[in-house]
């Protein structure tokens, strides 16, 4: 402990001080950007262990002031008893600590309890005080923690809500006088003279006039605009569903802006809703049907909305619905919140929400929840639907509208200045079919045939008044959902086939079996999707299918005469497209606003396993990063004291004419390393003379004397190892002190 203080100890105690705000612009943003609440309490900690390294109080003295502390604090955040009295918390925290220590060797990171989860964070600022102690008291170097420090608030400011503007210029402020006090301090040790008054004002004064005006000058006087765009707003785009621009890498999830397509895209696994229902489907949202050669827009606006309330029938009315099949239900429990509904095939009705009522627009079809007249989130409700059925004889015996002309209008509508090779080329893959349905699984089926490949990076966005879909079928053919989906239903109007474009989600991937034939499906982003529907009049809107590498679940009827038509199909389960020659493993799809998705047929691969237990374990994870490497950086800091060890019984064993000059190397560089540095214009014999000096011995000028008779007299070395031995061991020992 000390006992005697000068002006020199002053300076270390302004060292100390200024070394405790750096750590403390650590701990400000912890409240704001994490759930850890009573932060105080880790900063009063933080202090106290610096001045304790500060006192020099012994180490079994500081340790248990230290411990004391942790103790007394988890004592009080976690236990509503008194310390001292009822002891019945002590067994509650020891067994706390013991489980979450099991867990955390289960790799369980998620049942760690907070206490522990607590006390390591005093442990990492424990370690922390101490690296600061070492950088202040040996090493007078802060300058790497400086760095980081400064790293780590302009990390924060741009990517999350914390504002580090004034942070940073406190930083600069402690920062500077710190490194500048450090090197007065360094040049003081060389000189080995100890510090005045006067001196320590003289250097002191004018660096912080410095220092002050210099950050005045810069905080006042005026800023360019930043040369690089703000990355957060395309960060928080990531699961908001804005959907917003065109071109470039596309924002994630489902989105309202669909006016211009193309572009490369980011995968994002934030998850939408969980479903828990029998089997995989197709979640509706919205369609779309004004093709504009760029995207898709809705050119008409809906005269009045339908109302319905829970337990109502939903006014909606996809395709005719087989009375035969059995009511489904499906719960939807939604994490990424929407004011609008996502909803399977044929839905009956919405059977338990906490909404008021529920408005359909027929324009869209999309379903938005009102409370009290106004949009509302909601965070669960369930559908009742009915599976979808599709009768084969109805769809192949469609071969025109009929009557239904006139309001299928907007879904024959094409720009005017359509590239006529499109028409031409879908006449092409549809030459031979007499009935719409065949020529709709022509096209949908010519993709996967023609070598088209599926591609989320490197898409082109049509330029000029070059066509989204001619750009598609006839220069790239590679990209996504939106692609493929809005190919086909250009190439179906231009051969007077009705067909339309629908937004919404693939069926996710299964993550729990119930065990009675349901199964919960989590929905990310990754799964939002475009496909096709197509209108027959005596049967309704019938999803299709182009992307290559997905597959729709609708169901057919095969009703189908078998003595007269000898078209039936051979495999009476689904309506899939026979497999290519080459058959392309499932990908991921991007949504309507660019996102990757998943077809949920298949479990979590390594990789996403890996990435879900990093997102669900990130505060432990970086604390045992952070410990491993302050154990690390301890070690490597702490090299004097065990270096020396090492290289005593690495040359103990060794025997021959190299030894002794190889070992004088190796002591040359750990007196260095201890800080007898050895000038650039110094000869070997006065370094000697100065390290002996520093310990007050003879033995670095014996070894050097016997080091140049060596090298300049060229005298044998073979025995002069095992006679300077000792003397090198004991110089190389005083090293580690």
């Amino acid at each position: 402990m000390k006992k005697e203080f000068g002006w020199s100890d002053v300076a270390t105690l302004i060292l100390y001080v200024l070394s405790f705000f750096l750590l403390w612009e650590w701990l400000r943003p912890v409240e704001q950007i994490t759930e850890t609440a009573n932060v105080h309490f880790f900063v009063i900690f933080a202090g106290l262990s610096l001045l304790l390294y500060y006192f020099e109080i012994n180490w079994i003295i500081s340790g248990a002031i230290k411990i004391g502390f942790i103790v007394i604090v988890l004592q009080y955040l976690y236990f509503d008893v008194p310390l001292i009295g009822e002891g019945e918390w002590i067994g509650e925290f020891t067994s706390s600590i013991g489980e979450s220590v099991v867990l955390t060797v289960q790799q369980n990171w998620g049942g760690v309890s907070d206490l522990f989860r607590s006390l390591l964070f005093f442990i990492l600022l424990w370690l922390t005080a101490y690296l600061m102690n070492y950088w202040l008291a040996i090493r007078k170097q802060m300058f790497l923690f400086y760095l980081f420090t400064v790293i780590y608030i302009t990390i924060l400011d741009t990517f999350s809500p914390y504002d580090g503007s004034m942070a940073i210029v406190r930083v600069i402020l402690f920062g500077f006088l710190l490194l500048g006090l450090l090197g007065l301090q360094r040049m003081a040790d060389q000189e080995r003279i100890s510090l005045s008054m006067n001196q320590v004002q003289r250097w002191l004064l004018p660096l912080a006039i410095l220092i002050a005006f210099s950050s005045a000058a810069a905080y006042a006087a005026p800023k360019a605009e930043p040369v690089w765009p703000d990355p957060v707003p395309f960060l928080t785009s990531f699961g908001e569903g804005a959907g917003v621009g065109s071109g470039g890498v596309n924002r994630l999830g489902y989105g309202v802006d669909d006016s211009e397509l193309g572009g490369s895209f980011v995968g994002d696994e934030t998850k939408v809703f969980e479903a828990t229902v029998e089997g995989d489907q197709y979640w509706r949202i919205e369609t779309k049907d004004t093709y504009t050669g760029k995207g898709w827009e809705q050119s008409r606006e809906a005269d009045s909305q339908a109302s319905f309330a829970v337990n109502e029938p939903a006014p909606l009315t996809l395709a005719k619905i087989d009375e035969e099949s059995e009511t489904q239900t499906v719960s939807i429990d939604v994490d990424l919140t929407y004011n609008h509904l996502v909803y399977p095939y044929v839905p009956d009705q919405v059977a338990n929400a906490e909404a008021e009522e529920f408005r359909f627009n027929p324009v869209t079809e999309k379903i938005t929840s009102y409370q009290n007249g106004n949009t509302v989130e909601l965070g669960e409700y369930e559908w009742e639907f009915r599976e979808p059925r599709y009768s084969l004889q109805a769809l192949r015996n469609t071969t025109g509208l009929g009557g239904d002309a006139a309001s299928m209008a907007p879904f024959l509508q094409l720009p005017e200045n359509m590239p006529e090779r499109i028409r031409e080329l879908t006449l092409d893959i549809t030459e031979g079919e007499d009935n719409w349905y065949d020529k709709a699984k022509a096209v949908e089926g010519y993709f996967s045939r023609s070598g088209f490949v599926y591609e989320q990076e490197d898409v082109p966005v049509p330029e000029g008044n070059e066509d989204y879909v001619d750009q598609f079928l006839f220069e790239t053919q590679r990209g996504y959902c939106d692609n493929y989906s809005t190919s086909m239903v250009v190439m179906l109007r231009s051969i007077d086939i009705p067909a339309r474009w629908v937004k919404g989600y693939t069926g996710g991937e299964v993550i729990n079996n119930l065990g009675d034939g349901r199964s919960v499906y989590e929905v990310t982003n990754n799964n939002a999707h475009s496909w096709v529907e197509v209108f027959f009049p005596e049967v309704g809107w019938v999803p299709f299918e182009p992307t290559v590498s997905f597959s729709n679940n609708i169901s057919l009827n095969y009703d189908l005469d078998l003595d007269s038509e000898s078209e039936t199909p051979e495999t009476p389960e689904t309506e899939e497209e026979p497999e290519p020659e080459a058959p392309q493993p499932l990908e991921e799809d991007v949504s309507v606003t660019g996102s990757v998705d998943d077809d949920g047929t298949s479990g979590p691969g390594g990789f996403e396993s890996f990435r879900n237990f990093v997102a669900e374990n990130r505060l432990i994870l970086f604390l045992v990063t952070v410990l491993m490497v302050a154990a690390v950086t301890i070690i490597y800091r702490q090299r004097n004291r065990w270096i020396p060890y090492v290289l005593i019984r690495y040359y103990r064993g060794q025997k021959g004419s190299e030894v002794y000059p190889k070992a004088y190397s190796s002591l040359l560089k750990q007196l260095q390393r201890y800080g007898l540095r050895r000038k650039e214009t110094q000869t070997l014999s006065a370094y000697a003379r100065e390290v002996d000096k520093f310990f007050g011995t003879h033995e670095m000028s014996k070894l050097t004397a016997q080091y140049e008779r060596i090298v300049y007299r060229s005298e044998d070395p073979k025995d002069k190892w095992s006679n300077m031995r000792e003397l090198w061991e004991d110089l190389i020992k005083k090293t580690t002190g």
